[in-house]
């Protein structure tokens, strides 16, 4: 097994079975100098499974072999070629120096007052209340720091992020062997509000890692030193990282040279994994056994927090890492009249079974008045809703097409309080900071209904509450295909009860029964596969199976976006592309630097749809007279899909 991981110390890792056919390697390079006995050993060993204890902990051991071999090998060379040696970025003497500075910060010097005087809230019950879910989750993470995974489960509105703050800061002053900590997140506007929140107290100690973030290029020089800056990236080599689960699966998962580097960070970090739920529903048993395998034998804490949070490990078939929950009993406070009492459900409209679009629009024009939020499963019905009502009140369309400078207008509209009918899809569930006061939902997933009500009356400020009314239009199968939660929809009496109760860990435990029925059948899913899969180092299998997202192509469509010029733009990139006189290291900051405008042009589409006529270039297509599909500043779908046929995802 090692010997594999040497061996592809210049390539990506595969599969392992490869390596057992050392036959052919011996007769094409070798002229039969192996002694063939060895031969037989390595075969026995990759094809009997039993042979290996301990599957999951070999799989990580060769993992982690392989991302020394070639992060060591990348540094060397680094250094030889450059002169630029990495000097490894860690949190210092516990965090004392970050801990000192938040603890400055007026919200915590508020949670110590209470504690010191609870009175002192008694005309401030909600901040109360947030107070008591702090300390309780400080208490039980400082009582219970053997744990390997801890679970932070509270409702919307409870200040988990701040939570969050200080629970990683107090891993590190109880375990001094910990010194990085990590952020991982489903979506980058969570990434963008938490780095909000965290660039006050952490300032240059933190990086963004995702894919329309510069690379951090360090001004204390006079001469910007992009050798040192892309070396720091690659290894995400500094002390606090924000980052996508993209980004994070790969340094578990990935089979490319680069994928792993990160993983080497990882080791003695504490990682704060936000939205669980939102992760690939199918896989979740195998994710939290490669997660608690992870934790334990390379001395990680993961804290997992959630709204909707699914106690994952009681999905494991051998619990080997220790869980611990940080809140004792979670309906004690989703039940407390301030979080259960912010949002009344209405079920209403799924009396009238499938509902048509100008009934929808009846209803919802009732409150135009009002911040009102309407929720769709499809970008298309979202569309052809806004259509219907953009005539007859302040409608605005938000959905997966439209880009970050969008969404920030979009944000900016609702919090400086304008009156307005937003129209969207699942991007506003999690992620997107908005307070509305009526909302509107096409029924999906149970979690997925309660992190919509999550944008409503979002501070507990309404002391009359919002109003949540659920509809059946689309069939949530189309977009949700496979995941287990599909059977338990509100449709369902008892799952209707149980989100009004904030009963999830009885909705999961349905969930749970299907997933654990599902791995333990004698097909491709069972979950004794992934065992085998590790004993024979099928990498590429291991990493195929843990995808969250299938990768489709690029679509560039360019246009004038406020004053960008998508035109420009894709020049621009092009012009990188085709500067050989750049340094590899300087063209790939560029690149980053470049990656968030091109992101506002960019969209997905199916790998075997790509227009007739697009120009190929760096992984995208570029369709030229991109104005004629944006109305009103969003991307038609329709004409796009008129145009060129069904290309979209």
């Amino acid at each position: 097994a090692f010997a594999y991981c040497i061996s592809k110390h210049h390539g990506q890792l595969g599969n392992g079975r490869e390596f057992s056919e050392l036959e052919n390697f011996d007769e094409q390079y070798c002229q039969n100098r192996l002694d063939g006995n060895i031969l037989d050993e390595v075969r026995y060993y990759m094809q009997e499974p039993k042979t290996i204890a301990q599957p999951f902990a070999f799989y990580i051991l060769c993992r982690l072999l392989y991302a020394l071999i070639v992060g060591c090998d990348y540094c060397a060379t680094q250094e030889f070629m450059t002169g630029c040696a990495m000097q490894p970025a860690i949190v210092e003497n516990g965090g004392e120096e970050l801990a000192r500075r938040y603890y400055e910060g007026e919200i915590y010097q508020g949670i110590r007052q209470y504690q010191g005087d609870p009175a002192a809230f008694n005309g401030d019950p909600i901040n109360a209340l947030r107070n008591q879910l702090f300390l309780e989750a400080e208490q039980n993470l400082l009582a219970k720091s053997e744990a390997h995974i801890y679970y932070l489960e509270a409702p919307t509105g409870a200040g988990k992020t701040n939570m969050a703050i200080n629970l990683t800061l107090r891993a590190l002053q109880v375990d001094s062997r910990l010194n990085n900590i990590f952020y991982v997140f489903p979506f980058n506007t969570l990434v963008e509000q938490t780095k909000s929140a965290l660039l006050p107290f952490f300032g240059k100690n933190l990086a963004v890692i995702n894919s329309i973030t510069p690379v951090v290029v360090s001004d204390d020089d006079q001469q910007p030193n992009y050798d040192a800056a892309w070396l720091d990236h690659i290894f995400n080599n500094y002390p606090i990282v924000l980052t996508s689960h993209i980004n994070f699966f790969n340094a578990l998962f990935g089979c490319g040279r680069d994928q792993c580097f990160p993983l080497l960070k990882l080791c003695n970090s504490v990682i704060v994994l936000d939205e669980i739920q939102s992760y690939k529903n199918s896989i979740w048993r195998e994710i939290i056994s490669f997660l608690q395998s992870y934790a334990k034998l390379l001395h990680i804490k993961i804290i997992i927090m959630s709204a909707t949070l699914p106690q994952l490990d009681k999905l494991l078939k051998t619990v080997d890492a220790h869980f611990a929950g940080l809140i004792e009993s979670p309906a004690r406070y989703y039940r407390h009249p301030l979080f259960q009492g912010r949002v009344r459900l209405d079920f209403s409209l799924l009396a009238e079974q499938k509902i048509t679009l100008e009934r929808l629009k009846e209803e919802v024009l009732r409150f135009r008045d009002q911040r009102v939020l309407v929720e769709f499963i499809k970008k298309k019905t979202a569309r052809a809703f806004y259509q219907l009502c953009k005539d007859d009140c302040n409608a605005v369309l938000l959905t997966g097409d439209d880009n970050a400078a969008r969404r920030k207008q979009v944000i900016k509209r609702i919090r400086n309080g304008e009156r307005l009918v937003l129209i969207a899809t699942q991007v506003i569930e999690a992620g997107i900071d908005i307070d509305m006061e009526i909302g509107f939902k096409d029924i999906s997933l149970p979690d997925a209904e309660e992190q919509f009500m999550g944008r409503l009356n979002r501070s507990c400020l309404n002391a009359g509450g919002a109003v949540a009314y659920f509809f059946d239009y689309d069939d949530a199968a189309v977009i949700y295909k496979g995941d287990a939660r599909l059977r338990h929809s509100i449709q369902e009496p008892a799952i209707r009860q149980f989100l009004k109760e904030k009963s999830f860990a009885e909705i999961y435990a349905l969930v749970f029964q299907e997933l654990i029925a599902r791995t333990s059948k004698s097909n491709e899913k069972n979950l004794a596969n992934l065992d085998r899969q590790c004993v024979e180092l099928n990498f590429k299998e291991i990493e195929a199976r843990m995808r969250l997202i299938e990768s489709n192509w690029q679509l560039f469509v360019p246009y004038t976006l406020d004053d960008i010029d998508g035109y420009q733009v894709w020049e621009e990139f092009k012009a990188l592309g085709s500067n050989k006189e750049m340094a590899y290291t300087r063209r790939m900051v560029e690149y980053s630097r470049l990656a968030l405008k091109m992101s506002y042009f960019t969209f997905q589409v199916f790998r075997d749809k790509i227009p007739a006529g697009a120009e190929e270039y760096g992984g995208y297509y570029f369709i030229s007279g991109g104005e004629r599909f944006i109305e009103d500043g969003v991307l038609d779908r329709e004409a796009l899909e008129k145009y060129y046929g069904g290309i979209f995802l």
